[in-house]
């Protein structure tokens, strides 16, 4: 509105500087027209400051498709005033909604209000809390993890503690849900939280306010073997190439690293630029391929490297898993492409559709699918999802065909396949991106026991710790007692149906024991510097790095 305003205010004052002999006519027509300008302004701000709801709307109706807006609400209004019973409308809607993207591939999505701040906290690397993790074990929540610099560290919170109330509400021993404690310890006005916790023989009250917690995607940055540096990133967020860079910076300017090793392993991607400029740090030359997208209403849009490489990377060696997706693949299918380096592991999850998102007025938002990506031969990986619960099931049919034990079992659903562009290496592009070394999964994983002992193993560590059970002493040469009835109680904690023999099962879980216990009782880094030279996958990109083998002979 006061644009319009301000548009016939400036004319006002245009005639004010008119000659005098016109004063005495315009000192009487002044108020008259003043009005009218004013009403004249109102309603051209009014349609200055007019919006759509949609912005994809408006693009619909200029290329002549038949607006369709009003549609659903005039039908939830007529349901609403007429029907028998009484309903509610938002869960109707919703469910409009999800039943429109069900329609759609399997990642185009409806992300509801509830859903959206957690998910944007996720891409944006960070969340609004204490920082802590935790575990509800026995009704009780415990501390896991301190975040580094966060309010809970700053205050002095520590792993094990105990909390037993939150300000004036006991949240211990009450069947409370976890989601409902978490609330209660973000408060977004800055009011300081009263938490009462208890650390071993004393109880105590300890005040901290919660605050923004920047939450780092490079979980692990360390140096291997002298030569070899190793970055594991969780996902691609909007700092994620900042914080790659920091941790290259640390690894490589001492002049210690020369080759590195990036974990991708259970990476579900992010952000597609975040691993273009990742890549531009692994190729030296300028205006090379990386990757491109494309679609219906999307031109061809190239991402290439920028020649800009700040340190000297020699081999790479890239981790990858049936988790591995979307940007982590777009990375993985850069450097198989140009025979960069080395791929390692498992068959990736196979993900090529790149999404936008898109907020709506209600508070949630649309993520839709707006073009595939290609890999710099032509590749594009995605899946086949003309059947969503074929495609929701692909994971498990890898279990059961076999594919995650055996490198000779590949389910190539199609004969083309694409060269790399500088050996001539075949590679496929039928459903995610293939290793060049294939790293199986141990075959008892995929019984049920395995999967509850394996998926209960994190938290039941922590609790025979907490409890004494199990203790670790020394520096640089770490000691770490598991007692034998460790594995008995795993069994009965995780509710196998069958038991095993401690040794059998010590031989599979142990380091992955240890790791948990260095992880709660030191630090996450030493954990991973201990796990990092027994975990296969590192020790086959190690392997290949110190060889004298050419990708070729592979």
């Amino acid at each position: 509105m006061w644009q319009g305003i301000g548009y016939f205010y400036k004319r006002i004052k245009y005639f004010d500087d008119l000659k005098p002999e016109l004063n005495q006519k315009w000192i009487i027509m002044q108020p008259l027209m003043l009005s009218v300008m004013m009403i004249a302004g109102i309603m051209i701000g009014y349609k200055m400051n007019e919006k759509r709801d949609y912005a994809l709307i408006d693009k619909l109706e200029l290329e002549g498709q038949p607006p369709m807006i009003g549609r659903v609400e005039e039908l939830l209004r007529f349901v609403e005033n007429r029907y028998v019973d009484k309903i509610d409308s938002e869960e109707l809607l919703d469910e409009a909604l999800h039943s429109v993207f069900r329609k759609l591939d399997p990642h185009s999505v409806y992300i509801p209000p509830s859903e959206l701040e957690e998910i944007n906290d996720q891409m944006n690397g960070e969340f609004y809390g204490i920082g802590i993790e935790t575990f509800m074990i026995n009704d009780t929540v415990f501390i896991s993890g301190v975040l580094d610099n966060s309010p809970a560290m700053n205050a002095g919170l520590q792993v094990f503690d105990k909390i037993l109330m939150v300000n004036d509400s006991i949240v211990a021993g009450k069947g409370l849900e976890f989601n409902d404690i978490r609330k209660m310890l973000r408060s977004h006005d800055a009011t300081p939280v009263n938490i009462k916790i208890s650390r071993k023989t004393e109880e105590k009250t300890i005040s901290v306010t919660p605050a923004k917690i920047p939450v780092s995607t490079v979980t692990s940055a360390l140096t291997l073997k002298d030569s070899i540096a190793y970055i594991s990133l969780d996902r691609f967020s909007s700092n994620t190439y900042r914080e790659f860079m920091q941790a290259l910076e640390s690894l490589f300017e001492s002049g210690k690293a020369k080759h590195l090793i990036i974990d991708l392993r259970n990476n579900p991607g992010g952000y597609l630029p975040e691993a273009t400029n990742i890549l531009c740090q692994i190729f030296e030359d300028k205006n090379r391929l990386l990757v491109y997208t494309e679609g219906r209403n999307n031109k061809r849009n190239e991402y290439k490297s920028t020649g800009k490489r700040f340190f000297d990377v020699d081999k790479v060696a890239v981790l990858i898993d049936e988790n591995s997706a979307s940007a982590s693949e777009i990375i993985a299918g850069a450097i198989q492409d140009w025979d960069r380096g080395v791929i390692v592991g498992r068959r990736s999850f196979g993900k090529g559709l790149v999404q936008e998102q898109y907020d709506l007025n209600n508070g949630g938002a649309v993520r839709l699918t707006v073009a595939r990506y290609y890999t710099p031969s032509g590749r594009c990986i995605q899946r086949d999802y003309a059947d969503h619960e074929n495609y929701d099931e692909d994971i498990h049919s890898r279990y059961i065909n076999g594919q995650m034990f055996d490198k000779d079992i590949q389910e190539i659903k199609d004969s083309s396949f694409f060269s790399s562009l500088v050996l001539n290496r075949r590679l496929y592009a039928s459903g995610g991106i293939y290793p060049d070394i294939f790293v199986p999964l141990d075959s008892i994983f995929i019984t049920d026991d395995f999967i509850n002992m394996d998926s209960y193993l994190p938290e039941f560590v922590f609790k025979s710790m907490s409890e004494g059970k199990i203790k670790i002493s020394g520096q640089s040469d770490l000691t770490i007692q598991i007692p034998t009835v460790f594995y008995e109680e795993l069994q009965k904690y995780a509710g196998t149906e069958k038991r095993y023999d401690a040794g059998f099962l010590a031989g599979k879980f142990e380091n992955m024991i240890k790791y948990f216990a260095i992880k709660y009782q030191r630090n996450k880094n030493e954990a991973s510097r201990f796990y990092a030279e027994k975990d296969p996958f590192v020790k086959s990109a190690l392997q290949f790095i110190q060889s004298s083998k050419s990708l070729k002979e592979l």
